[in-house]
C-alpha cells in the first residue's frame, strides 16, 4: 500500500444496503480491496460478522473476521494474533450496533489496546478505518452514545441509561474535525446532536444519514449515497441557558456527491448541480403542518421547502415536537439568512438532490402547562382556516367509493345531501370521468350535482375565477372523490399554500355544509396524511421521505378533520399496521380506519363520530407514553383497537363506543382484522392462544389480546434496523 499519512475514513450513517454499489467502490478503492471486519458492536457478533463479510467478498473483497467481539472482546484486543490480522489486513470496518462495545473492548479504561495501536498504525500507514451507525459513532472524540433528541432537548446531559437524557462518552478519535451522529435524517437526530456538541465543547458536527457515507481523505471530504449530511457548527451560537434556547446555529446540508473542506469548512457542490433560480421557486409560505420536528425527515422536508422557496417572502420555518410526559416542548427554527445562504439543486428523473450553504437554526425548550399540553393534543392534526364551523357542519368520510349498484353508502350518502352537490375530482387520475359517474349516479338517486371541473392542471387559473369561489362557498354538500390523495392535497395547498378554492371549501364547511371525503380523500382530510406504504413497510422500515423508498410515507393533509389520522380500505388492504405505526410516529392519539363500503359522519367539531354503511370502523389508540420507536427497535405495547359497527357511535373524547351494532359481530371484525395483519406481517398463521392471536417473524412480533366486547388490544415488537 503507497506510504500516506493523511487519514482514510468513510463514515456510513447506518443501513448500509448491500447492493449500494457506490459506498462498496469507494472503500475498496480506498482499502485496495482488503478489509477486515470488526463485529464488535453487534449482539449477534458471529452472525452479523459472517454475514458482513460476505458482502464485502461480493464486492470483490479480500474479507476476513476479527474475532474482538462478544464476552471476551476485551481479552482478544491484547491477542497478538488479533494485532496480527490488523497489521496484514491494513484496513478495518466496524459493523453496527452498541458502539459502548466497541469502546469498552478496544479502549478499557481510556487507555488503548494493543489492536487500538495496530489500527492507528495501519490508518497512519495509508490503510481505511470504516464504520456504520455504532461503527461510525465511535469515529469521533466526543462520542453520543444514547438518548432521543427529545429526551436530550427536555433533560439534557445524564450519566446513565437508566434515566432519561443524552448521553456522552468518549470515542476513539479516528475523525479529529468535530462529533459524528449518524441515522441522522431518519431518526430525527438534529435535537440530540446540538445538545451533544454544546455540552461537550464541540463546534462542528456531522450527521450522517443512513446508506450515506461520508468518505474522508485527508482533510477532504465527500458524500456518497442515499441521503446527505448535515454539518453543524456552534462556532457563533448563542446560548441562553436560562431559557433552555441556542440561536444562530449554523448548519449546511451537502448531498451524494458533494465536496466539503474539513480544515475550511468549504462546501463544495456536485458539479451536475446549478443554483437554485426564480423559476424553481415552489413555495411562498411556511409549511402547514404540524410534524414532529425531530420525526423521521420533517427536517430535510422543511429544509427542502426553503432550498425551493422564495426568500424574499419564505425566508424561515418551524416545527415542534412534545415530550407528552414531561410536558415540555421543543421548537426548531431554520433559516435562509438572505445573501449568505446559498441553494443548489439537481433535478432529472424525477430525483430530486439539493445542497444547502449557511442556512441557520435555532432551538428553544419550555414547559407547557396543562391547558396548553390540551390544546396540543386538541389541534395536533387540525388546521385553523380562519373560521370556525357552526353546529350544522358535518363531515363524511368514507372508506371506499360508494357508486357500487346497491351500496348502502349511495343511499347514505344521497339521503344526507342538499343539492346542488359539487364533485371535485382533483384526486382521480380521470377526474371528467369520475366526476361524471358521481354526478350520474346521484342524479339516479334524485340529488342534483355538478362537476366543478378543479384540476391539478388548472387549479392556478381556476383559483382567480371568482364566480366559482363564490359558488363553491354557497354550496351545502361538497365530495372529494377518492383516487391519490397527494395529487388532490397538491391541488388545495397548490405549492404550498392554501388556494382561494380551499379557503372557499372551508368556508361552505363552516357555514354548515356537509363535506364528503371518499377514499384517498378521507385520509386528505386529517393533518397528517398516508400517502403509500404497506403495514410491514410502515412497521419494518419506519416513515419514508417519499413513495421510492421503503416505508411509510406521510405527508401534509388539509387538517379539517382534527381528531384522528384516517386510513381508508382498512380490510382488503390490511393496513391496520401502517396507520398503527402513522399514530405512533407522528404522536397522535388516535387513528381511524375505515372498512370498505363503511364511513362515519363527524358533527361539527369531530368530537362524535356515527358510523354508516355496511362493515364499519376500527379506532387505533396509541399509548405515547410506552411506545418507544427512536432506536433501532419499534415498541408500542398495550395498542388498544376498538370496532365500531354501522349505527354505533364513537366519543373522540375518551375513544369509546356507544353501540347498537352487534357486539359479537364486531369482535369476530377485530379479531380477523389481527388475524390478517399478523399473517401478513409475521409470514405465518397466527397462533391462538387462550383466545390470543400472536405471530413472530425475523423482524416482527405481534400480539392481539381481545376483550371479547369489540375492543383487544395489541402488543407491537419490531426490529427496524438489526445490524447498523
Amino acid at each position: 500500500m503507497e506510504n500516506v499519512t493523511t487519514p482514510r475514513l468513510a463514515v456510513i450513517g447506518g443501513r448500509l444496503e448491500d447492493d449500494n454499489a457506490a459506498i462498496y467502490a469507494q472503500m475498496h478503492r480506498l482499502s485496495g480491496g482488503r478489509i477486515l471486519v470488526f463485529p464488535t458492536a453487534s449482539s449477534e457478533p458471529v452472525e452479523v460478522g459472517q454475514e458482513t463479510v460476505e458482502v464485502f467478498r461480493a464486492h470483490g473483497f479480500d474479507a476476513a473476521l476479527s474475532a474482538v467481539h462478544g464476552p471476551d472482546a476485551a481479552s482478544a484486543a491484547r491477542d497478538k494474533a488479533q494485532v496480527q490480522l490488523v497489521q496484514d489486513y491494513g484496513s478495518v470496518y466496524f459493523t453496527g450496533g452498541d458502539q459502548a462495545l466497541i469502546t469498552g473492548a478496544l479502549a478499557p479504561g481510556g487507555q488503548d489496546s494493543p489492536v487500538l495501536t495496530a489500527i492507528r498504525e495501519a490508518l497512519a500507514r495509508g490503510g481505511l478505518v470504516a464504520g456504520s451507525s455504532a461503527g461510525a459513532a465511535i469515529m469521533s472524540g466526543a462520542m453520543v452514545s444514547g438518548g432521543t433528541s427529545l429526551e436530550a432537548a427536555t433533560w439534557g446531559v445524564v450519566e446513565t441509561a437508566d434515566d432519561p437524557g443524552l448521553l456522552l462518552a468518549r470515542g476513539l478519535g479516528f475523525f479529529p474535525w468535530g462529533m459524528v451522529d449518524q441515522h441522522f435524517i431518519k431518526r430525527g437526530r438534529f435535537g440530540r446532536l446540538v445538545v451533544a456538541m454544546q455540552a461537550s465543547g464541540t463546534a462542528r458536527g456531522f450527521g450522517i444519514d443512513e446508506n450515506t457515507a461520508l468518505i474522508v481523505e485527508g482533510d477532504k471530504a465527500r458524500v456518497v449515497g442515499e441521503y446527505g449530511v448535515f454539518v453543524l457548527d456552534l462556532s457563533a451560537a448563542h446560548v441562553d441557558r436560562r431559557r433552555k434556547l441556542i440561536e444562530n446555529i449554523g448548519f449546511s446540508y451537502i448531498d451524494d456527491g458533494d465536496g466539503y473542506d474539513l480544515t475550511t469548512g468549504e462546501v463544495i457542490p456536485a458539479p451536475d448541480k446549478r443554483p437554485v433560480l426564480a423559476r424553481d421557486i415552489a413555495y411562498r409560505a411556511p409549511a402547514r403542518s404540524l410534524r414532529n420536528v425531530f420525526g423521521a425527515y420533517t427536517l430535510y422536508d422543511m429544509m427542502a421547502r426553503l432550498v425551493l422557496g422564495d426568500p424574499e417572502l419564505y425566508p424561515a420555518d418551524r416545527a415542534r415536537a412534545v415530550e407528552p410526559r414531561a410536558g415540555y416542548a421543543t421548537s426548531v427554527e431554520i433559516s435562509r439568512p438572505g445573501g449568505a445562504a446559498l441553494a443548489f439543486m439537481l433535478s432529472r428523473d424525477r430525483d430530486f438532490r439539493m445542497t444547502a450553504v449557511d442556512f441557520r437554526a435555532a432551538m428553544q425548550t419550555r414547559k407547557l402547562n396543562a391547558a396548553q399540553l390540551a390544546a396540543n393534543r386538541r389541534t395536533a392534526l387540525s388546521r385553523d382556516y380562519a373560521v370556525r364551523p357552526g353546529k350544522q357542519a358535518r363531515l363524511m368520510m368514507l372508506g371506499s367509493a360508494p357508486l357500487a349498484r346497491d351500496s348502502l353508502l349511495l343511499t347514505e350518502l344521497a339521503g344526507q345531501c342538499q343539492g346542488p352537490v359539487g364533485v371535485l375530482a382533483a384526486a382521480s387520475s380521470e377526474p371528467r370521468q369520475t366526476a361524471e359517474d358521481y354526478v350520474r349516479s346521484l342524479r339516479a338517486q334524485g340529488v342534483e350535482a355538478i362537476d366543478l371541473r378543479i384540476t391539478i392542471d388548472n387549479v392556478d387559473r381556476l383559483a382567480t375565477d371568482q364566480a366559482l369561489i363564490a359558488q363553491i362557498a354557497a354550496l351545502r354538500t361538497i365530495i372529494l372523490t377518492g383516487g391519490n390523495q397527494i395529487r388532490l392535497v397538491e391541488t388545495l395547498l397548490h405549492r404550498g399554500e392554501v388556494t382561494p378554492i380551499l379557503t372557499a371549501i372551508a368556508h361552505a364547511h363552516a357555514a354548515g355544509a356537509m363535506l364528503v371525503g371518499v377514499s384517498g380523500a378521507a385520509s386528505a382530510l386529517s393533518g397528517f396524511m398516508i400517502g403509500g406504504g404497506t403495514s410491514y413497510e410502515a412497521l419494518r422500515f419506519g416513515i419514508a421521505s417519499d413513495m421510492g423508498r421503503r416505508g411509510l410515507v406521510i405527508q401534509e393533509g388539509l387538517g379539517i378533520f382534527g381528531a384522528a389520522i384516517v386510513d381508508q380500505n382498512i380490510a382488503s388492504s390490511r393496513r391496520l399496521g401502517r396507520l398503527a405505526v402513522a399514530c405512533a410516529e407522528e404522536g397522535a392519539r388516535f387513528g381511524l380506519g375505515l372498512l370498505e363500503g363503511s364511513g362515519v359522519i363527524a358533527n361539527h367539531d369531530n368530537s362524535q363520530l356515527d358510523v354508516i354503511g355496511a362493515r364499519g370502523a376500527v379506532l387505533v389508540e396509541i399509548d405515547q407514553v410506552k411506545t418507544e420507536l427512536q432506536g433501532d427497535d419499534f415498541i408500542a405495547p398495550g395498542t388498544r383497537l376498538c370496532f365500531a359497527g354501522p349505527g354505533d357511535r364513537i366519543d373522540m373524547a375518551t375513544g369509546t363506543v356507544t353501540r347498537r351494532a352487534d357486539v359479537a359481530t364486531s369482535a369476530q371484525a377485530l379479531a380477523a382484522l389481527a388475524a390478517e395483519l399478523i399473517g401478513d406481517c409475521c409470514a405465518q398463521t397466527p397462533t391462538p392462544t387462550g383466545g390470543e392471536l400472536a405471530g413472530h417473524g425475523p423482524h416482527i412480533a405481534l400480539r392481539f389480546t381481545p376483550e371479547g366486547d369489540g375492543t383487544g388490544f395489541l402488543d407491537i415488537e419490531s426490529i427496524r434496523d438489526q445490524h447498523g
